[in-house]
């Protein structure tokens, strides 16, 4: 795994990470008080489905790592780490949720994503992408369709199923997606240029289909509606913005280094901007400030940076989930023969 690769997919992560805090706490004119920042309303639904395709992607380096998706022993102990990953996001977000903080916490969906896309970690590619784009276009039909009533609804963890919001039959798309896209060799640019022009030209077609076809429950581009062309420009999106940022990384490292950082503990930074919300209170969310979205953000950006300029390695949160994936993973293959040549990563 090259350092470059390392460095573009930190620097997306760190851009959802950002796009999520302006979607939380930023004032884009249609609440908060103070000058709006009408752009702002691009940080809705783009960046929380940056985050859940790069969770593919990173579920398809892990296992690359181990040995590739052609060794049983490689795919056995990335399972297992990815299990405990998605176990611990879970126990996290639950916690989270009890902090009322008005956000609404995509990390349970996420942990949910993550166990649902574990049986196709090796499937071929175009099966993946068919999967992703089957979740993209019915999966808000499924979702509505199967969204029971009573107790059902808001089963913990279950109900993520068919929650109104990152409902997991749909947004698995975005994790499959990113199991396909994190198989390609991410630092090539040629892989880069194809990419970004598949990305960019999906995202311009949605955005025409709904111009032309005007708003509804298959073409409209509100965001968190979860249309089919919604869903599909957001993917569109993050795609282009993972081939960007892997071009740029390393070729601007020392501009990018703070949000690279930033994404390099990008779940202590959810966390903490969460817990900060809650300190101050939840009018951060319902009546938002851009003078408070300001601060944040530079706070985040600048404690990320000094902790790796600092040496202290992986987030505190990050760490905890090496550690004890890594102890799932080594205990799921105990016993298991070792390969005699592991296959290596893409570059």
């Amino acid at each position: 795994m090259t350092a470059a690769r390392v460095a573009g997919l930190d620097v997306a992560r760190g851009l959802a990470v950002l796009g999520m805090v302006a979607a939380h706490v930023g004032a884009d004119g249609e609440r908060g008080d103070g000058e709006p920042w009408p752009w702002l309303v691009a940080a809705h639904g783009r960046p929380s489905a940056l985050f859940a395709v790069l969770a593919g992607v990173t579920m398809s380096l892990m296992l690359a790592h181990a040995g590739g998706r052609h060794d049983a022993r490689a795919v056995r102990r990335t399972r297992a780490r990815v299990a405990t990953r998605a176990g611990l996001l879970v126990l996290l977000g639950g916690i989270l949720v009890t902090l009322s903080t008005g956000v609404d916490i995509i990390l349970v969906n996420l942990g949910l994503m993550m166990l649902m896309a574990l049986p196709l970690l090796r499937a071929p590619s175009w099966v993946l992408l068919a999967g992703a784009g089957l979740a993209l276009a019915v999966g808000r039909v499924v979702v509505l369709a199967v969204r029971p009533d009573g107790w059902w609804e808001t089963m913990p963890v279950v109900g993520r199923l068919w929650s109104l919001h990152y409902p997991a039959l749909a947004w698995i798309g975005y994790v499959l997606l990113g199991v396909a896209v994190g198989r390609l060799a991410l630092t090539s640019g040629r892989v880069q240029a194809w990419l970004a022009a598949a990305g960019l030209s999906v995202a311009l077609a949605t955005v025409t289909v709904s111009l032309v076809a005007g708003g509804g429950e298959v073409t409209g581009l509100v965001a968190h509606s979860y249309t089919p062309v919604e869903m599909t420009h957001n993917a569109g999106v993050a795609v282009a913005v993972i081939a960007a940022c892997c071009w740029a990384a390393p070729r601007a490292r020392t501009l990018l280094s703070p949000v690279e950082a930033l994404g390099s503990m990008a779940l202590t930074a959810y966390t903490v901007q969460v817990i900060v919300i809650a300190f101050v209170g939840s009018a951060m969310v319902y009546e938002p400030s851009n003078v408070a979205l300001v601060a944040l953000e530079a706070a985040l950006l600048a404690g990320a940076w000094a902790w790796r300029r600092v040496g202290l390695g992986q987030g505190p949160l990050e760490r905890v989930l090496t550690v004890a994936s890594d102890a799932a993973g080594d205990s799921a293959v105990r016993g298991m023969p070792t390969s005699p040549s592991p296959r290596e990563v893409p570059a």
